[in-house]
């Protein structure tokens, strides 16, 4: 997942997560389900490992204390800027699925952030789909996305040799199916060509844009934009707020009196968005929420096309002539029949209705010499990495633990480590100073899967940590759900094999037998699937092991079968 803000560890944690892992139980103020949520939430996060990446900004301001911070040992929080300067705003979320003996891929593309007030506060565009996957990939199938690969290509270089090598295996993924019909990716990828010139395959006639944020244009580069997509600019209509817009009351929508007389000087119609405008029955007129939607309507002779993307209009988004794109940004644009943005706007009458004018500080202005940062931890070594313009003042770093302690790394240029070996107290947050400089990210946690297991479950209890644990693998693998009576400690006491006390015992060993043997079955499956991915692999294997310990000591005959039956499955792999 992109996000061009902060990711929100409330919003991931609390709604996010949750959602996409089909988590059961729910984040109460009552203990018992309180405790399963965390236990849940905090198994599954074990077993997607190393499997959920999110790629953002270098921070613009101070981050703000998280109330969960462990999150980003279970996801890999990764920032751009590793090569050369660049803003990540793009939003894109990819998700691989197994439903049954099939895969999937889901593709979103859209103008949403990992952030609450993207979720509560504001109206989105968005674009998905869902595409089956084949056993292979082809070169062939790769090609039918377009300008999606090279976007993910050169977003992993931007983020790092870590984040290259997970969205290698995305560019893997798309190489197993082919691009939906009709669906072309558009892309900007800092430093390279306009992305403008994308546009102009589609022989537009016209365009109609809404986007909430307008960049400095001028004289120039709105000719230079309009070259690049092969649209006059007396064809460019740019939808656009009034003063007594309840959007103009937000800080989201943006544009300078300088830019505005720019744009009608250059002959683009700057046209009034009627106060009532609304794209979508549940944005009622009461609805407080401002749309963040970033649309482009391009309409050639025959067909309306519609462009969804993260990229608002400006030079820094697309680039314009000679003047290349400062941001990744992604786009789809597809046939569409929804006119509305092409019909809505009006001519600004003053005073009755006058555009709607900010000033907006420079972005450059605002840009730290201190541009990159990442600090990493493979269970040893604490590695930490920066990247500045500055190469005359020193940088220094701090690691800050789990458990509250603070570590400073000396560093050597713009590295360092720290040997580290404590799975009690993980390190979470690296601090980079240079000068008045502070950079914040959060610790890659690189470890492989048996070195992962010894972390401690968030926001639970250690002493019902075991008893979890055993609870969830069990679930897993088709054991019995879990609720507050089968955690000792949390509810009632255990049950043996799940069941209740039985009034017949040799009906219930045959029941408590085939439940057992339904689990290694079960796990036998998963192992099978896994071969093919050491990492997943290594996982499946350690949750044998896990069962085994478990049935070990548990009594009756239906156990000690499984027990012999784990350790050969095992033994046989070794």
């Amino acid at each position: 997942m992109t996000s061009f803000e902060q990711p929100d560890a409330g919003l991931l944690v609390e709604h996010l997560l949750p959602s996409l892992l089909g988590a059961s139980h729910s984040l109460s103020q009552e203990l018992q389900e309180r405790t399963l949520f965390f236990g849940e939430l905090g198994t599954a996060l074990e077993q997607l490992h190393g499997r959920i990446t999110v790629i953002s900004s270098p921070p613009r301001v101070a981050r703000e204390p998280s109330q969960y911070p462990w999150l980003w040992r279970y996801v890999s929080h990764f920032r751009v800027g590793a090569a050369a300067r660049a803003v990540q705003h793009a939003k894109l979320w990819a998700f691989h699925w197994k439903i049954g003996d099939e895969e999937h891929l889901d593709l979103h593309v859209s103008s949403t952030n990992l952030t609450a007030p993207a979720f509560k506060g504001q109206v989105q565009a968005g674009w998905q789909a869902s595409v089956r996957l084949s056993e292979r990939a082809t070169v062939s199938s790769r090609r039918t996305w377009g300008e999606l690969v090279p976007f993910l290509e050169a977003l992993g270089a931007s983020a790092g040799a870590v984040a290259t090598a997970r969205l290698e295996r995305l560019i893997t993924l798309l190489g197993r199916a082919e691009c939906p019909v009709d669906v072309t990716f558009v892309a900007s990828i800092p430093g390279s060509k306009s992305a403008a010139r994308q546009l102009k395959q589609f022989d537009p006639s016209e365009i109609h844009v809404l986007t909430p944020t307008i960049g400095e244009w001028n004289g120039r580069t709105v000719e230079a934009w309009s070259t690049d997509v092969g649209v006059a600019p007396g064809k460019l209509h740019l939808k656009w707020i009034a003063t007594s817009h309840p959007w103009a009351e937000t800080s989201g929508w943006a544009l300078s009196e300088t830019a505005g007389k720019a744009l009608e000087d250059s002959g683009v119609e700057v046209e009034c968005l009627p106060t009532e405008a609304r794209f979508t029955e549940l944005h009622r007129e009461a609805d407080p929420r401002w749309s963040h939607a970033k649309l482009y309507l391009l309409r050639s002779r025959r067909k309306r096309r519609l462009l969804v993307t993260s990229a608002n209009w400006s030079v820094a988004a697309w680039g314009a002539g000679k003047t290349a794109p400062r941001n990744f940004e992604l786009g789809v644009v597809f046939e569409s029949e929804w006119t509305d943005l092409e019909s809505i706007g009006n001519q600004f009458d003053p005073p009755d209705t006058v555009p709607f004018y900010v000033d907006r500080a420079d972005e450059d202005e605002r840009a730290s010499m201190l541009e990159w940062a990442e600090a990493s931890w493979d269970g040893k070594l604490v590695q930490l990495l920066a990247r500045s313009l500055d190469s005359a003042t020193p940088i220094t770093a701090v690691v800050n633990f789990s458990g509250g302690a603070e570590v400073p790394v000396p560093l050597v240029g713009a590295a360092g480590a720290l040997p580290w070996k404590d799975p009690e107290h993980t390190p979470l947050v690296a601090r980079f100073t240079q000068g008045g400089e502070t950079l914040e990210v959060d610790v890659l946690d690189l470890r492989p899967p048996t070195a992962f297991s010894n972390t401690p479950l968030p926001e639970v209890d250690p002493a019902l940590a075991k008893a979890l644990r055993e609870a969830f693998v069990l679930q897993r693998y088709g054991g019995p759900i879990v609720d507050a009576d089968s955690i000792p400690g949390l509810g009632a006491a255990r049950r043996l094999l799940g069941g209740a006390l039985p009034t017949d015992y040799s009906v219930q060993a045959w029941l408590d037998a085939r439940a057992a043997f339904g689990v290694v079955d079960s796990w036998r499956a998963a192992r099978e699937e896994a071969k093919a991915e050491p990492l997943m692999l290594e996982r499946v294997r350690l949750d044998g092991e896990e069962l085994r310990a478990l049935y070990a000591r548990r009594e009756g005959p239906a156990a000690g079968l499984v027990v012999e039956e784990l350790r050969w499955r095992i033994d046989e792999e070794a």
